[in-house]
């Protein structure tokens, strides 16, 4: 991969009420957006574990990058919404963790009965199912269909989602692992899209996220499912960014590889990144 990543602290103050939306890659499948004081964390793996003398992430695998924020130092967070069960965006010592903290989860129906073997409150469990919204403090989040149905994935359409957050200052979405399929030709106004560089089965890969961010109308693309853990190149969490441009290649759409961390915004300009 000659894409190399390298983590920026997620500070304490990108959690504090804001006067606009921040938002930011945590590496892998995760993001973080803060829209205006309403805290949300999508497909969060934010805990080191230790196996055989050195540290590893939830997955098992040896990282490549530092975590830009572990779970055990986010201060606050209203929102943990997970796209489905897989082990690379259903961390459950995360969700132990974070669990603390009181937020209401979303999840589709496996994330939910894992969860509930967790202990969590079902008064804090919302249950993703396709179309429906949901309210959290300020924003609204719309449920988006997904199939990720990968031979051993054992997945059928319910199984995972994607989700649109809107905020007052525009449209973040993030649609999970998921083939194209045809009702996310139907998502429009999308300001933020982030996308699945993953060019393998079941996943939309360089090919359909550009099509999907075409079809939406996004002014930004941010690459995600990649350089986060040690895999072989070219497998489900390893495949270089730098193969999707020749699709992003035309389109109005600007596609940004930011680092895990870096603070992006979205606001009256539209969105922005806040360095180069």
């Amino acid at each position: 991969m000659t894409t190399e990543l390298a983590a920026k602290r997620i500070e304490d103050s990108f959690f504090d009420e804001k006067g606009e939306t921040e938002f930011v890659w945590l590496g892998m499948a995760g993001a973080g957006i803060n829209a205006r004081g309403t805290v949300l964390l999508i497909d969060p793996m934010l805990v080191v574990l230790e196996k055989d003398g050195e540290e590893v992430s939830e997955t098992g695998h040896r990282f490549r990058i530092e975590l830009p924020i572990e779970a055990k130092d986010v201060p606050r967070v209203d929102g943990v919404l997970y796209t489905h069960a897989d082990m690379d965006h259903f961390g459950r010592p995360t969700a132990e963790v974070l669990g603390k903290l009181g937020p209401t989860f979303v999840g589709p129906p496996p994330v939910v009965k894992g969860l509930r073997e967790l202990g969590v409150d079902q008064k804090r469990i919302v249950v993703a199912k396709d179309f429906d919204k949901v309210r959290i403090g300020e924003v609204e989040v719309f449920v988006t269909p997904a199939l990720h149905d990968y031979p051993s994935s054992g997945h059928v359409r319910g199984d995972c989602c994607g989700y649109v957050v809107t905020s007052a200052d525009g449209r973040i979405w993030h649609p999970g692992d998921t083939r194209l399929i045809d009702e996310l030709l139907d998502v429009k106004d999308v300001d933020v899209m982030f996308f699945d560089v993953a060019d393998v089965v079941a996943h939309l890969g360089p090919r359909g996220s550009a099509r999907l961010a075409d079809s939406c109308g996004a002014k930004v693309m941010v690459a995600y499912h990649y350089g986060t853990y040690d895999l072989p190149p070219g497998s489900w969490g390893s495949c270089d960014p730098e193969d999707a441009k020749p699709h992003a290649n035309g389109m109005e759409a600007e596609f940004w590889m930011p680092n895990p961390g870096e603070v992006m915004r979205l606001g009256a300009r539209g969105p922005e990144r806040t360095v180069g």
